[in-house]
């Protein structure tokens, strides 16, 4: 499987564009391979731990994500929003994306996604 990927991203990077690769579910035992991809970013779903995908991928793979999306993001405060992407953060290290782990679910309180916004402005 993962010389097909590797494949779509030299593909991909023919374009001219970068490549991001978001693979939803646990990816705790592909993480290594997801590295190798060549992928400028990897985006990862909040059931795979940021701390596990950085060892495994080294210090200059860029991650993006990976805070729960519903009981983080959509049913968290601001607060403890800002605190779960600060966990997040930690985890990953300096070549990180705030973002969710999948996409954000219909409901989420826009005061929680400005906290994801405003930790990424002031952790820049």
């Amino acid at each position: 499987m993962l010389s097909w990927e590797q494949r779509l991203v030299e593909q991909i990077h023919a374009l001219g564009v970068p490549a991001r690769l978001h693979i939803c579910g646990n990816t705790k035992k592909i993480v290594r391979g997801m590295g190798e991809t060549k992928c400028e970013i990897v985006d990862l779903d909040f059931l795979t731990p940021l701390a596990e995908a950085r060892a495994a991928m080294g210090p200059e793979q860029v991650l993006l994500g990976n805070i729960d999306p519903v009981r983080a993001l959509r049913d968290g405060t601001p607060e403890s929003v800002y605190a779960a992407i600060g966990e997040c953060h930690a985890q990953a290290g300096a070549r990180y994306i705030v973002s969710a782990g999948c996409e954000t679910p219909r409901g989420t309180p826009a005061e929680n996604v400005r906290a994801m916004a405003r930790y990424a402005a002031e952790h820049n």
